[in-house]
């Protein structure tokens, strides 16, 4: 059994992409994805259907400036954000109008926003337009993945600082660590960290229901002409079924179904660095 911080519970609620061409990136989404735009008053744009949501900004190509992880109540904020006082690190203002006033942001060694609040009634995604086919397809925004060119200081940040828990760590014959796996409920990541050659977003998914779901969804995209980039496959860590496609700015997309639910007595499980562990069907897409 390991110890909760006031972290537990948490969910990823939305993140924002950034493009220096936005308007083919929100068509994108709100076709393939089914996401309905909303203008914020920032200038962004809110996406959302049933269950997922992510933001759209101006700015650099390709740049995933904070990701949002919604919290149960405000005792819970206010207590989360003591925590992280108390490790030595100072709240920043949420950068997200997406969340409610009492919302804060800490920024990770990599430097990317980490929020943490409660999402605006006023923007309730269970609301969203369903016309589209693809908003009708199940698909829950479930978790985001980066990628880290000094792993160690983020993986510590997430695990000490933060307190999400590390469900698997993917390491090399030396016992050097090259992923680490979170979770901040009972899903078996939330967020993860791969090593790689540049500091850089990775992809974020889309937990679905099953197998059929997973075909539904490859038969709408290819009716679009979007091909599957990676996939179908069965990841090692969470046993997950996927696959994965790119936006258009190259992001990279998931489609999951079956993620493990992992009980609180496990803890910190180890896989070997190497294709299979990726993907236990066949080819793996490594990052180092």
């Amino acid at each position: 059994m390991f110890a909760r911080t006031p972290l537990w519970p948490a969910q990823l609620d939305h993140l924002r992409i950034d493009s220096d061409r936005p308007e083919p990136v929100v068509a994108f989404y709100q076709t393939a994805l089914g996401l309905n735009p909303t203008p914020l008053e920032d200038g962004t744009v809110l996406m959302q259907a049933p269950g997922r949501r992510l933001v759209i900004g101006a700015g650099k190509r390709g740049e995933q400036p904070f990701m949002a992880f919604k919290l149960q109540s405000q005792p819970q904020v206010e207590a989360l954000r003591q925590h992280v006082v108390g490790r030595g690190i100072r709240p920043a203002a949420s950068p997200t109008q997406v969340f409610a006033d009492g919302a804060f942001a800490v920024r990770d060694p990599d430097g990317r926003l980490v929020v943490f609040g409660l999402p605006r009634s006023d923007l309730n995604q269970s609301a969203a337009s369903t016309d589209s086919s693809a908003a009708r397809l199940p698909g829950r925004l479930q978790h985001v993945v980066v990628a880290s060119s000094d792993l160690s200081p983020m993986l510590r940040f997430y695990e000490e600082d933060l307190g999400f828990v590390v469900s698997d760590y993917v390491i090399e014959d030396n016992g050097e660590r090259t992923v680490g796996f979170f979770r901040s409920d009972s899903e078996h990541h939330s967020f993860a960290v791969f090593r790689s050659p540049e500091t850089r977003p990775d992809h974020h998914a889309y937990e679905t229901t099953c197998w059929n779901d997973i075909r539904d969804w490859a038969d709408h995209l290819a009716m679009l002409d979007i091909k599957v980039w990676w996939g179908p496959g069965r990841h090692g860590p969470g046993n997950n079924l996927f696959f994965m496609i790119k936006d258009p700015q190259g992001y990279l997309i998931e489609l999951s179904a079956e993620l493990e639910v992992v009980p609180d007595e496990v803890t910190k499980r180890v896989w070997r660095h190497e294709e299979r562990t990726l993907n236990l069907w066949g080819p793996a897409f490594m990052r180092s």
